[in-house]
C-alpha cells in the first residue's frame, strides 16, 4: 500500500493532468517512474518537459516543485535537483519571490546532508546573488560572489555548469560597476564554460557588444586575440555593430593608421556610445601602446635594441612623446627593459605573452621559416667536424 506521502503526490500529478490535458502524456511518464521509483529516469523527464512551453509556466512549474518534486528530492542527483530548482524559481514574478524561494531550497538541501552537495549549493546561491543584484542589494551580491570565487577555487572536478554561472554573475556584477577589465575577464572565463549554441541570437549579439566594449575600455586589457579568436565575435560580423569587430582587430594589430581610418568611418557609431567618447583620450593611449607592442613583437628576440626615433615613426609621437609612453607601458608590466637617454634607444628583454590569431601565427610561421633557413644555409658551409661538436 503507498504511504500518505506517495498518495498525495500522485494525486497533485492526476490534478495536473487533469487541468493541463496538453500535458497527459508527459504526466503519465511522471507517475510512472515515480511510482516504480526509478529516480534518474524520473530526472530525465523533468529536465525534458522543462523544454515544453506549456510545462514551463508560473501556474505549472512553481507547484510542481514545491509539491511534487521537493517531497523526494533528496532522492536525485543534488546539482540536477539544483538546476530543476533554478528553473522554477525563474517562474516567480518578483526577484524577492525567488530569493525567498531558492534559500529554501538551499535550507533543505543543506539539512539534508547529502553526500556532493558543495556544487548544487554554490549553484543555488549564485542565483540567489544574481536575484540580489536585481534587487539592488549590491553590496550583499559583491559579498556573495566574492565568497563563492572562493568557494569554486577550493573546489576540483568542478561540473561546468558551477563554473559558469560563477563567472557570468560575476560578470553581471562587474558590469553594473562598469569594472570593464574584469568584467572582460569575468566574461571570457563564462564563455570558456557554456556551449556558445545554449544562447539566443540576441543573447550572443548583446554579450558580443558588452565583452567587444569592455576589451577596448578595459585598463588592463591588451590582448584582443582571446576575443578575436572566440565564435562570440562572429555574431558582430553583418549586425549594427560589425564596427566593433573592425576596431578590436585594430587594437589587436597597433595599427593606428587603421584605428584613425575607423575613427573616421564610424564616426556617428563611435559618438553613440558615451564610454567610448568619455574615454577617448585613454582609447587612444591604448592602440598606441598595442602600436608599440606589436613593433616589439616583429623584432627577433635577440635584436631588440629600438632606437626612439623608429618607435616614434611608428606611433606618431616625438622622441618626448616616445619616452612618456615607454614609461607608461613598463609601468603596466607589459615590458620590461632599459632606456638609453644617451643613445636614444631602448632595449627590451621581456614583453607581455599574447595569444595570437590566425593571420599573426601565419607570420609567426614565416619567421620561424625564415630563421630555420638561416640555420640550415649556415650549416651547409659548417666543415663536418665542427658541425659534430655543436650541442643541440
Amino acid at each position: 500500500m503507498p504511504g500518505k506521502r506517495t498518495e498525495k503526490c500522485l494525486q497533485y500529478l492526476e490534478d495536473l493532468q487533469a487541468s493541463h490535458p496538453s500535458l497527459a502524456t508527459t504526466i503519465q511518464h511522471f507517475a510512472d517512474f515515480y511510482q516504480r521509483k526509478l529516480w534518474h529516469q524520473l530526472t530525465v523527464a523533468i529536465e525534458d518537459s522543462l523544454q515544453l512551453p506549456d510545462f514551463r509556466t508560473p501556474d505549472v512549474l512553481i507547484p510542481f516543485y514545491n509539491d511534487f518534486v521537493s517531497s523526494f528530492g533528496h532522492k536525485l542527483n543534488p546539482l540536477r535537483l539544483a538546476h530543476i530548482a533554478v528553473s522554477a524559481a525563474e517562474q516567480y514574478k518578483g526577484p524577492q519571490d525567488a530569493v525567498t524561494f531558492l534559500e529554501g531550497v538551499i535550507k533543505d538541501l543543506t539539512e539534508a546532508k547529502l553526500q556532493r552537495s558543495e556544487q548544487p549549493l554554490l549553484f543555488l546561491r549564485m542565483h540567489v546573488a544574481r536575484y540580489l543584484l536585481v534587487l539592488g542589494q549590491t553590496k550583499e551580491c559583491k559579498a556573495a560572489i566574492e565568497d563563492g570565487k572562493q568557494t569554486l577555487d577550493s573546489m576540483g572536478d568542478v561540473d561546468p555548469s558551477v563554473s559558469a554561472i560563477v563567472h557570468y554573475v560575476r560578470s553581471l556584477y562587474f558590469k553594473q560597476q562598469r569594472d570593464f577589465a574584469e568584467f572582460y575577464k569575468s566574461s571570457l572565463l563564462y564563455l570558456a564554460f557554456i556551449s556558445i549554441d545554449s544562447l539566443s541570437d540576441d543573447q550572443k549579439l548583446s554579450l558580443a557588444v558588452d565583452i567587444s566594449l569592455a576589451a577596448l575600455l578595459g585598463d588592463k586589457v591588451y590582448s584582443f586575440g582571446e576575443l578575436l579568436l572566440h565564435p562570440i565575435t562572429k555574431t558582430l560580423e553583418g549586425s549594427p555593430y560589425a564596427w566593433l569587430g573592425e576596431m578590436l582587430s585594430a587594437f589587436n594589430n597597433g595599427d593606428l593608421h587603421a584605428y584613425d581610418a575607423l575613427c573616421s568611418k564610424y564616426s556617428a557609431q563611435l559618438n553613440a556610445q558615451p564610454a567610448l567618447v568619455a574615454d577617448e583620450r585613454k582609447l587612444r593611449e591604448k592602440i598606441t601602446i598595442a602600436c608599440l607592442m606589436e613593433l616589439i613583437f616583429t623584432l627577433p628576440a635577440e635584436d631588440r635594441t629600438i632606437p626612439l626615433k623608429t618607435i616614434a615613426q611608428r606611433t606618431k609621437l616625438s622622441v618626448d612623446g616616445v619616452e612618456f609612453l615607454l614609461m607608461k607601458t613598463l609601468s603596466l608590466h607589459l615590458v620590461e627593459g632599459v632606456i638609453d637617454q644617451v643613445d636614444s634607444t631602448v632595449q627590451v628583454s621581456w614583453v607581455q605573452p599574447r595569444v595570437l590569431t590566425l593571420d599573426q601565427a601565419s607570420g609567426l610561421k614565416s619567421r620561424l621559416d625564415g630563421w630555420i633557413d638561416k640555420v640550415t644555409a649556415t650549416s651547409s658551409i659548417l666543415p663536418d667536424d665542427q658541425l659534430n661538436a655543436i650541442d643541440l
